[in-house]
């Protein structure tokens, strides 16, 4: 305790609701009615209060060091705060040693809300260095860890360190906006959560500025889980756009590890929009884009939605866009490291000059994985030239049921088994090339009609 620089729990019950924070920060959420998000404080500091300087002139890191504790919320009100380096590490030691870190448990940061509490990068962070040096702010090990309410403003020239909670328990990172290019590699947002039966949320998280496009950048992914992680994790309702490495990166981690995305806009970023990997990750009811070509010296392969590893991934009630004239090797994609895939009630169009396929699973046979297809309430539209709508290779037990595809560009191929087998019932395929390319089992298939396309 510092004096009466502090609130008390019971102190912050009383005057809470007066200064807008709001039950949220005591455990009472929206995010989840189970609990794994309520988060409790016995403490909360209000960083004016405590001198915090909201002009952006004077680091607050130093204050955050001296009140950053167990059970406390540091409450940062309306302001601009110039933030250096933050990590929960000693300041004069070299290296990296896993035992002097400080494990908080139930520790946040508190803002009035993403465009009112601004903390703010100063020019040149992140550009230098190695990976640690690269850090902006860190929070790693411990549990139970919020940041709420907060603009991340790296607008600054060369300027853009990674912030990443990576604790071995749960955390919440909820109303957060990264604002300005990123400048520098690695990205801006990274995750984890090491323990099998900790959770963590991701939510109204938006980054829509991108990344930049020099060689001597590197590439950015927008946001990145790693691989540490086998707990699960939720991403809703964010925005991710223009990074040149990946939107959202969270194929990495193995099984018990979970990766939920729920809604949100991901958009014209390079490699892929969301990729996944592990059996029980799933993408739904997001909006899947690529309408321009990503600036970038790297190779460009702009994919829409990539299981990239592991299998058994969902992909339920998204739409997909795929209209920029880019090189893409398709819409949705299980690649040649990956198995299983589910697509349903999902709608994708794939326009010219766009050329690649809607559904591209690609031969796995030389990875050991093994597993098809299995699309169900599936329309696939536009006028997209060439190629096939779905494409399969070495994909045995394929399935389709209540599929529909109008594809109207020339030379364009409905269905592609290649060294593939496939059951298709109660579908139409409705296509200028071949309905079917190779050899699948059918019953009440239609060759002519037409298809829903994705929402507005």
């Amino acid at each position: 305790m510092k004096g009466n620089k502090k609130f008390t729990r019971r102190d912050w019950l009383k005057t809470a609701s007066a200064i807008g924070i709001g039950a949220t920060t005591l455990g009472s959420t929206t995010a989840a009615a189970d609990g794994r998000y309520d988060y409790e404080f016995d403490t909360v500091v209000d960083m004016l209060e405590v001198g915090a300087d909201p002009t952006g002139e004077e680091s607050v890191t130093p204050l955050i060091r001296e009140y950053a504790d167990d059970n406390t919320l540091l409450y940062f009100p309306e302001g601009q705060y110039k933030l250096t380096q933050y990590r929960n590490y000693p300041t004069d030691a070299d290296g990296f040693d896993t035992d002097l870190y400080t494990r908080y448990e139930n520790f946040g940061f508190k803002g009035d809300g993403s465009g009112k509490s601004v903390f703010v990068a100063p020019e040149g962070l992140g550009s230098e260095g190695g990976y640690f040096d690269r850090l902006w702010f860190e929070v790693r090990y411990g549990r139970n860890i919020l940041v709420e309410g907060f603009t991340l403003d790296i607008t600054a020239d060369r300027t853009g360190g990674r912030f990443q909670l990576v604790p071995t328990g749960g955390f919440v990172m909820r109303d957060v906006r990264v604002k300005g290019e990123f400048d520098n590699p690695n990205g801006p947002l990274l995750f984890w959560v090491q323990d099998p039966d900790a959770y963590g949320l991701v939510q109204d998280v938006r980054a829509p500025d991108g990344s930049g496009a020099a060689p001597e950048t590197g590439t950015a992914v927008g946001i990145f889980v790693s691989a540490s992680t086998r707990g699960t994790i939720t991403f809703r309702n964010c925005h991710v756009e223009g990074f040149t490495d990946n939107g959202l990166y969270a194929s990495n981690p193995v099984d018990p590890a979970a990766i939920q995305v729920e809604g949100g806009y991901y958009a014209n970023n390079n490699i892929s929009q969301v990729r996944l990997g592990t059996s029980n990750s799933y993408v739904k009811n997001a909006r899947v884009e690529v309408t321009e070509e990503i600036d970038t010296w790297y190779t460009v392969n702009m994919r829409g939605i990539r299981q990239a590893d592991g299998s058994g991934v969902t992909v339920k009630n998204c739409d997909v866009v795929m209209s920029a004239d880019v090189g893409s090797s398709g819409g949705i994609v299980s690649n040649h490291t990956s198995g299983e895939l589910h697509v349903k009630d999902t709608r994708i169009r794939t326009d010219a000059p766009f050329e690649s396929p809607a559904i591209f699973c690609k031969s796995n046979t030389d990875t050991g994985y093994s597993g098809g297809l299995h699309a169900k309430n599936v329309s696939i539209t536009g006028d997209a030239a060439g190629w096939s709508a779905v494409d399969l290779v070495d994909r045995a037990g394929s399935t389709f049921k209540n599929a529909c595809i109008e594809q109207t560009g020339s030379d364009r191929d409905g269905i592609t088994l290649t060294r593939s087998d496939a059951r298709i019932r109660n579908s139409t395929i409705d296509v200028a090339g071949e309905p079917l390319v190779g050899d699948a089992e059918t019953r009440n298939v239609s060759y002519e009609g037409s298809c829903q396309s994705p929402h507005p």
